[in-house]
């Protein structure tokens, strides 16, 4: 089955990868002018285990980015589990190679785990089919595996669903189901802490859920298995702990942000957004982007759903999915409720955490992975009960077809921006080994992760985009919105001077083409750039060797070799 799904994967997502695997990778970006950077940046946490590693450094903190102060990666959707067992494949092939081939296997992965549980719950394999097809293949994972490889990841999901199962049949003993549960939390926590967070959180409900509605013989064993998990979390947090420690000790970079209102807009669960091929038309609008509209689930799967709930409303299964999804909807609307675009004034009980410390950074609409999960389980199950009904079959058909990705309308392969400097090779004359490198546009903006990568890590980044929040280090800096290709302002040069300093820039190389006030930026350090392989290398002189950037004259920009003037673009 696994085999199936992923060639599925190939068919529906991969085609363009595969056409050229170490330079495009499989999706796009939220906006067209962000395509790649999500992307550009798991490859590099690829490459940077590779690196590290090869190097004998430390892979949770680096100081590859902003400089002089390093960052810590356990604050990054860094992945080093994935990244540690993709170590064969970036390491002959290239971590490209190894992203597509993680990027493809998440929803493959994902149906397949999810088949499997169907499967224990349904002794059915037709029914589980169309299980695991609905997970694996849900809106979460078309809109995820767009650009957001971690939170794609989530085949350890139903593991941990299939394992609380066996154990609270008694297939396991306690000290197995401890030690599994224990590998998968700590496998995931290494994948993504947030999909662990809302595990945790998630999981608690459907476990006092079940104890609640569950038939009195089943309440012993559903407390020894809550009470076993919990010696199987503890055991996942130390497994976890270099992503742990620092969550819990190291400063907040998100202080004074909440993504307790950011939960999914009602309409987004009939309306499809533009990644499947259904989307709703100009007409219909729907809150935040395409990777955060993860909602849909069609009027064919909801059908079954209410079906689902009626025809099991006697049955334990019933009960207990009826309440965990009806309970998962109301986490996933978030603190307040949103409708075709807008924020209502209708309060949810989710805006309850938002004095909890990390909770409230959790974005709501992502938990849709739990829903999407009982909902599958819940159609194999409605499935097998009458299996030889057509019309439930054609109704299920219906609502795999309702989530078929849109093909034509958006771009399941990017390019990443590789420029002729670097596919030359020659960067080591105008980059020497170990400078610290402002590489404009900064962050989000631009691509510079992905040149540190192709260079193969030999300069220092001030700045980088593993996180879209900056950390303390750099909050200070006022210039970093000019950095971006915003308005220069006031003063320009001089705060770009003290930024300089501070982080100990030697070569600013600003990319040809990109928008932003360049000329007013740059032109007041007075220094001679040379326009080379996509590229405006600035070499700035060392404090040290006592001239000051204040003092450097005004030279024309020169392309390599000398042979004519060039001004910048942009």
């Amino acid at each position: 089955m696994l085999l199936g799904y992923a060639v599925i994967a190939v068919v529906l997502f991969g085609r363009s990868a595969l056409a050229d695997p170490t330079h495009v990778v499989v999706g796009s970006g939220q906006l067209p002018s962000f395509a790649g950077r999500d992307q550009g940046t798991y490859v590099w946490f690829l490459a940077w285990a590779h690196h590290a590693l090869a190097q004998l450094q430390d892979p949770f903190h680096t100081s590859a980015l902003y400089a002089p102060w390093g960052f810590d990666l356990a604050r990054a959707t860094s992945m080093l589990g994935p990244a540690t067992v993709m170590l064969p494949v970036t390491a002959t092939a290239g971590p490209v190679v190894a992203y597509d081939i993680l990027a493809l296997l998440a929803p493959a992965g994902a149906a397949w785990t999810s088949f499997l549980l169907c499967r224990h719950l349904t002794r059915s394999v037709g029914p589980s089919i169309v299980g695991g097809a609905l997970f694996g293949f849900s809106s979460y994972l078309i809109a995820e595996t767009i650009n957001h490889v971690s939170l794609a990841l989530v085949a350890l999901l139903p593991v941990v669903a299939l394992l609380v199962v066996r154990r609270v049949e008694g297939h396991d003993s306690r000290r197995r189901f401890v030690a599994a549960l224990a590998l998968v939390l700590g496998l995931q926590l290494w994948t993504a802490t947030e999909v662990f967070a809302s595990l945790v959180v998630l999981g608690t409900v459907a476990l006092a859920i079940a104890w609640l509605l569950a038939e009195p013989r089943l309440r012993p064993a559903i407390r020894r298995a809550a009470g076993d998990a919990g010696l199987a979390l503890g055991g996942a947090i130390a497994l976890g702990a270099p992503y742990v420690v620092p969550a819990l000790t190291g400063p907040d970079l998100l202080t004074g942000t909440s993504q307790v209102d950011n939960g999914a807009d009602l309409a987004n669960f009939v309306f499809p957004s533009h990644a499947t091929w259904l989307h709703a038309g100009p007409h219909v609008r729907l809150a935040r982007n395409v990777t955060e509209q993860l909602a849909y689930l069609g009027v064919p799967l909801i059908v079954i759903l209410v079906a689902f709930v009626v025809t099991h409303r006697r049955r334990q299964s019933g009960r207990l999915l009826g309440a965990f999804m009806a309970v998962a909807l109301l986490v996933i609307l978030g603190g307040r409720l949103w409708v075709a675009g807008r924020p209502t004034s209708v309060s949810l009980p989710w805006h309850l955490v938002a004095g909890i410390p990390l909770l409230h950074h959790a974005i709501p609409a992502r938990f849709v992975v739990y829903l999407w999960l009982a909902a599958a389980v819940a159609c194999a199950l409605w499935l097998a009960q009458e299996p030889r009904r057509l019309r439930r079959w054609a109704l299920a058909a219906l609502a795999l077809a309702a989530l078929v990705p849109n093909e034509t309308g958006l771009p399941w392969g990017t390019r990443l921006d590789a420029p002729p400097l670097l596919a030359r090779g020659d960067l080591a004359r105008y980059v020497p080994e170990g400078a610290t490198v402002l590489a404009l546009p900064f962050g989000i903006a631009g691509d510079s992760m992905t040149w540190q990568q192709e260079a193969g890590f030999r300069f220092r980044l001030a700045g980088g985009y593993p996180n879209w929040a900056l950390p303390a280090s750099y909050k200070r800096f006022s210039i970093i919105g000019a950095l971006r290709g915003g308005p220069a302002g006031r003063h320009a040069a001089a705060r770009l001077r003290r930024f300089i300093r501070a982080t100990g820039v030697s070569v600013i190389m600003l990319r040809e083409g990109m928008p932003g006030d360049w000329q007013r930026l740059l032109g007041g350090l007075h220094a001679r750039p040379v326009v080379t392989g996509g590229f405006a290398i600035y070499r700035l002189p060392s404090p040290r060797h006592g001239r000051g950037l204040d003092q450097l004259g005004a030279r024309p920009a020169m392309r390599a070799g000398g042979d004519r003037a060039a001004g910048q673009r942009g």
